[in-house]
């Protein structure tokens, strides 16, 4: 016969049971949402991440780990109020600071931005990514010169971050400093050799230097990385500063997602056709003078006919009394 107190304890295993067999179940969906996460599969890491939390809404893994799949998908809003929830808990969390001030970014809210990799800084006064981030905002707001002394500092903590001598490029493009431009982009091509924005801004910039051979060269090489290649979709999408995803090359060739050549011959043939007849409208019309006719009888009032008429019935009358 079992003792009151095995009684006592048995019960409360069997309180205890569902909870801990909900936390059991919470956590293994947590680690199938990691493991998806870790595979860039983030929209099955966020069903796992979604069910986890179903059962745990406090898990704080699950928490993070979903406002980092959101971003990684582009849905900033989804990833920022998230990211709220585990800042709520964890202030100084220096990598959930960095992502939600870049997701502030990508919302153009500069001031939220600013404010969270400064606090990201203040956590860690060596971090690179914030400095840089710091450079991206500034470059944003058109900033340049601001944007550049952040990213120079971000080099100086990390100097083999090829992202960050990339926007350092641009931003001394946007001041016409085209030799530290070119300088900072050729670093990047030590580090990457297949992303086609460098080649571009390279073309850019080697045509104002003046060097038409190596700009064609750059340009080719570009579309070369940024078209589909053998049936399959390219790697590394082009984008400008802003995030678009679009390239045109020195031909003004459209060069997108899954476009076949033909395509591509087609809206070369459409863009040159509308920059044509933008052209045309943009002209004015020349003013034609038309030579103002005058009439034989236009100069002739309702007087004169009068008068004539009087005259020729007089005349008339003479006529007739003569032949009497």
């Amino acid at each position: 016969m079992a003792s009151p107190e095995q009684e006592s304890n048995s019960a409360g295993a069997g309180n205890d049971s569902p909870e801990r067999a909900a936390a059991s179940r919470a956590e293994g969906l947590y680690a199938a949402g990691l493991d998806h996460f870790e595979k860039a599969r983030y929209s099955e890491a966020v069903t796992e991440f979604e069910s986890a939390l179903k059962l745990n809404s406090r898990h704080p893994g699950a928490v993070k780990h979903i406002g980092l799949a959101f971003f990684q998908l582009g849905d900033y809003r989804k990833a920022i109020s998230y990211f709220s929830l585990v800042l709520q808990g964890e202030q100084e969390n220096e990598q959930v600071l960095c992502c939600l001030g870049v997701a502030y970014l990508h919302l153009k809210n500069y001031e939220s931005a600013e404010r969270c990799q400064r606090k990201v800084i203040a956590v860690n006064p060596r971090s690179a990514e914030g400095y840089r981030n710091l450079g991206m905002i500034f470059y944003h707001r058109g900033l340049y010169v601001e944007a550049v002394g952040m990213l120079k500092k971000a080099l100086e903590l990390n100097h083999s971050d090829p992202e960050t001598f990339l926007h350092l490029g641009e931003a001394y493009n946007k001041l016409d400093e085209i030799n530290l431009a070119v300088s900072c982009f050729e670093k990047v091509l030590e580090f990457q050799q297949d992303n086609p924005r460098v080649y571009y801004n390279l073309g850019i910039l080697y045509d104002k230097k003046g060097m038409p051979d190596k700009a064609s060269l750059m340009y080719r090489k570009a579309k070369e990385l940024a078209s589909p290649k053998a049936g399959r979709r390219r790697s590394v999408p082009l984008t400008d500063v802003e995030g678009r995803d679009l390239f045109f090359s020195r031909s003004l060739v459209v060069v997108a997602e899954e476009t076949t050549e033909g395509e591509q011959q087609d809206l070369l043939k459409k863009k040159r056709f509308e920059k044509f007849k933008r052209r045309q409208m943009r002209k004015k019309l020349s003013k034609i003078t038309i030579p103002k006719v005058i009439s034989p009888l236009e100069n002739v009032g309702t007087m004169d006919l009068t008068k004539a008429s009087l005259k020729i019935n007089e005349a008339i009358k003479i006529i007739k009394d003569k032949s009497k």
